[in-house]
């Protein structure tokens, strides 16, 4: 019986150290703006977040190595392994628990360096082309209040 116990207490404990969060759309848009997103592209990050990851921010695509709510690439932008690194000097694994603000830090530096690069900084992601742009993104956060 103390063997069963046990065994309850420590898949609890090693549960509790996975911290993952499934946004709702309007949850998301708030937590953009409080860390510092501009509230004219939240609807744009709301929307790319819906079809990148659907709000998840365990999201791993074991095809492309994209992670977390924004699907970011490990190519570029974060380390696979366990130093931080590449231009956003984090680790892929950082991406992937329920603080998403060094994704949003992350994202932002993208977004950044891909508008200084050729003027569109949301066409980083696929799905900003086929989803998000020319103005399609409003109705992602319709009713929310951020």
């Amino acid at each position: 019986m103390s063997y069963i116990i046990t065994f309850v207490i420590l898949v609890t404990l090693s549960l509790a150290g996975v911290k993952c969060k499934l946004f709702t759309n309007c949850e998301l848009a708030q937590t953009l703006v409080g860390n510092g997103v501009s509230r004219d592209q939240v609807p744009t990050w709301v929307c790319i977040a819906q079809h990148e990851s659907n709000f998840d921010t365990q999201a791993v695509n074991g095809n492309t190595g994209d992670y977390g709510i924004f699907q970011i690439s490990h190519l570029f932008w974060c380390n696979d392994g366990d130093t931080p690194g590449k231009e956003c000097h984090i680790t892929c694994k950082a991406l992937l628990n329920d603080d998403i603000s060094d994704d949003i830090r992350c994202a932002n530096l993208i977004f950044s360096q891909t508008k200084n690069l050729g003027g569109c900084g949301f066409c980083a992601w696929v799905t900003y082309k086929n989803y998000c742009s020319g103005g399609r993104s409003d109705k992602y956060v319709s009713g929310c209040n951020f």
